[in-house]
């Protein structure tokens, strides 16, 4: 007997969660994102990672397309968003702000999803609020590794949620999945390392924390694939 159970049914429960009812819900609490957020999101992201246009960027996790949105507002970003719930989806495409995304549905921390995108599809991979809800963060980092380009960079924004942040039909999956009460900012980047991302900074979202709309501490972790690792295994 396993000590936690196994993707499939997660998945399950996931897409059951995140149905029409839970997608509206999400999208009321988390996916819609105030003016004054937005900017705070842009001045903390702006302090460790700079956006370039034409940048081909990918919202993994992309829920209802809060943080799509606030990338729209830096110019010429190639945005790909992928997103498991089709209800989520949904309600990602009904927002004429985000006409201008790719859209892909499905997960992205197992070894099949890698088929998703092809090899350095990206030059950017952002997330908000999606490490914490991973079964497995390390097969997720391993395929954002394969679909980055040679120094590409991962953007991560996370929260350090407590145990009792989990509660209704999410409170089953506190001991499925491994980051999700954990306290520290040094697992993320300690996760990333080990699959070969060069990390280049971790710190709080300082203006995002500052907001009264901000009730669990946000931090942001930046990592790099290395060029020199990328060429040496095209030569292979």
């Amino acid at each position: 007997m396993s000590w936690r159970r196994t993707q499939a049914d997660l998945r399950r429960r996931t897409l059951k969660n995140f149905d029409s009812e839970g997608a509206d819900g999400y999208d009321a609490l988390v996916g819609s994102l105030s003016v004054e957020d937005e900017a705070a999101y842009l001045t903390d992201l702006s302090r460790v990672f700079s956006f370039q246009s034409g940048m081909r960027v990918l919202d993994a996790g992309a829920g209802t397309g809060a943080l799509c949105k606030v990338l729209s507002r830096a110019e010429g970003l190639r945005i790909t968003a992928l997103e498991p719930a089709p209800a989520m989806i949904d309600r990602f495409r009904a927002k004429s702000e985000l006409s201008h995304v790719r859209v892909v549905e499905g997960f992205c921390d197992a070894i099949e999803d890698r088929a998703h995108f092809g090899a350095a599809q990206f030059d950017v991979i952002v997330s908000r609020q999606l490490v914490n809800g991973l079964y497995d963060p390390l097969t997720a980092f391993q395929n954002w590794h394969y679909w980055l380009a040679p120094g590409g960079a991962v953007v991560v924004v996370d929260g350090l949620y407590a145990r009792s942040a989990w509660s209704g039909a999410w409170e089953e999956e506190i001991d499925v999945l491994p980051i999700s009460a954990c306290q520290t900012t040094a697992l993320a980047p300690y996760l990333l390392e080990r699959v070969g991302f060069e990390v280049e900074s971790v710190g709080p979202m300082s203006s995002a924390n500052e907001l009264p709309s901000t009730r669990t501490f946000r931090y942001v972790v930046v990592g790099r694939k290395p060029q020199l690792e990328s060429t040496l295994e095209d030569k292979r």
